[in-house]
């Protein structure tokens, strides 16, 4: 891992070099050479935004920027082909003008911070008074903190939720989720919704168990518990010296799911989730309303995948949201969130134009970029006014969805936990470990006590080995 930050900062190191003798802008309007984009000729300055959205999507957020500071800078969206780690390290490296990058992965982000790729913002932030952890909660603060700085913020927060099937409740007599229910209350209403055999068998519940990126990737549901209770980096000790996996809240997190999967089988079972590839979104909302199973744990943005683009919805469909079940005991709601994030590179030729663009996206409009692709902002909304209409943006025109239930769930109180990991040590190997360990636990080839022990083994390891790198 250390040997790609070396490798990273080399190319950046070399580009920069090339950038300041060549320059590295591109100017789309005239043929007077890239190196005139600099924003000191008195001209319109281009700013580059990569990420990897449909170009439609982005179109309002081209004109609103554009008319805004009109005159002074130019958004020209370039759309990368994917979120993928190589992707988005070619186009860094590649010496074309970036001025704020895109990404999903954490990881991705803390070694493109480690390595010098990225411009810290914290200095930006303070000549405008900007706390982290006041825009984006204490949790997201907690994660994107890199020795005192940050390296980007969050424009969407994908905010986990529960989706499900009102006429599978109404047919079997289940009321519908409460706004205070746990997670006895969710494995005792799968079981009531759960019927029939073989290949008509509707099952109470589905959640991702993970998977192989190749295959849509997917979450590991089963921690959710742990998370709730421990918090950010949930399966790192606070030091970060070790894991946590023999804390009796992993314990707890991973029977429960085991229990409802293996004992209760209210779960669509892994052999069947992996066949259907619900580890896709796409699929996990066509299951859910094709009556395959009458809740899914997914994120707000789940929604979006009712729309007749990505299938069309039987008649009379009637999709509800729920909050995700609180822990037994708790007094408040929590839910397990993870971010797409945006940076500034550190060879961006014009940092004020870059700034001013990443605070438009994230901070001052989160309507323009995350609203159409259905996703809860990065930023806390201090006016319930502005939350509200952003929710409307989200939950309007998904045929079949409930939105007046679900914006009414939205804004509600709730915690959030981040399941965003920049902490390196160990990471890479532990989360590969989780998913081997996983996949024999929900194949029933290994008990959850063996897992743990097994993760907590082998991860303290991992964290040592890297540690001493």
């Amino acid at each position: 891992m250390k040997n790609f930050k070396r490798i990273l900062a080399a190319m950046m190191a070399t580009m920069m070099t090339l950038a300041l003798v060549t320059g590295c802008g591109k100017d789309t309007s005239s043929d007077s050479g890239p190196s005139q984009n600099t924003g000191d000729t008195g001209e319109e300055y281009d700013v580059y935004f990569y990420a990897w959205t449909n170009e439609d999507n982005v179109k309002p957020l081209i004109e609103a920027f554009n008319e805004e500071y009109e005159g002074k800078y130019n958004l020209v969206y370039q759309k990368l082909n994917d979120a993928g780690t190589m992707t988005i390290n070619t186009a860094l490296a590649s010496g074309e003008q970036i001025d704020v990058m895109t990404q999903s992965s954490a990881i991705d982000l803390r070694q493109r911070a480690d390595s010098g790729t990225y411009l810290g913002l914290k200095s930006f932030m303070d000549d405008e008074g900007l706390d982290y952890a006041t825009l984006f909660g204490e949790s997201q603060e907690q994660v994107q903190n890199i020795n005192g700085d940050y390296y980007s913020f969050p424009y969407c927060n994908n905010i986990n939720m529960v989706f499900y099937n009102k006429n599978l409740f109404n047919e079997a007599g289940v009321e519908y989720p409460a706004d205070d229910w746990t997670w006895d209350d969710f494995r005792e209403k799968a079981k009531q919704l759960t019927s029939g055999e073989g290949a008509n068998k509707i099952y109470g519940a589905m959640m991702d168990f993970g998977g192989p990126a190749e295959n849509g990737g997917g979450d590991q549901y089963w921690m959710t518990i742990a998370q709730q209770k421990l918090g950010a980096f949930a399966y790192y000790s606070p030091d970060f010296t070790e894991t946590r996996f023999d804390a009796p809240e992993f314990k707890e997190s991973l029977q429960f799911f085991y229990d409802m999967v293996m004992v209760d089988q209210t779960v669509v079972p892994l052999s069947e989730y992996t066949t259907m590839k619900y580890q896709n979104d796409t699929n996990g909302m066509i299951g859910l309303y094709n009556n395959k199973y009458a809740m899914w744990v997914a994120p707000v943005y789940g929604c979006l995948y009712l729309n007749e683009s990505y299938g069309e919805s039987p008649e009379g469909t009637d999709i509800g949201m729920a909050n995700l079940p609180r822990p037994v005991g708790s007094e408040e709601n929590i839910s397990i969130t993870y971010t797409s994030t945006a940076s500034i590179p550190a060879n961006a030729p014009n940092p004020e134009a870059s700034w001013a663009l990443l605070k438009f996206i994230c901070i001052d409009h989160p309507e323009l970029f995350a609203g159409p692709k259905a996703m809860h902002p990065g930023i806390i909304y201090e006016d319930e006014e502005a939350e509200h209409k952003m929710n409307e943006i989200i939950f309007s025109d998904h045929p079949g969805l409930n939105a007046e239930m679900a914006i009414e769930v939205m804004e509600q109180d709730r915690t959030l936990i981040t399941k965003d990991n920049t902490h390196l040590e160990g990471q890479v190997k532990i989360n590969d470990l989780i998913q081997a360990d996983m996949a024999l636990v929900f194949n029933g080839e290994m008990s959850v006590d063996e897992a743990l022990a097994d993760l907590k083994e082998k991860g303290d390891q991992y964290i040592q080995e890297d540690m001493k790198q």
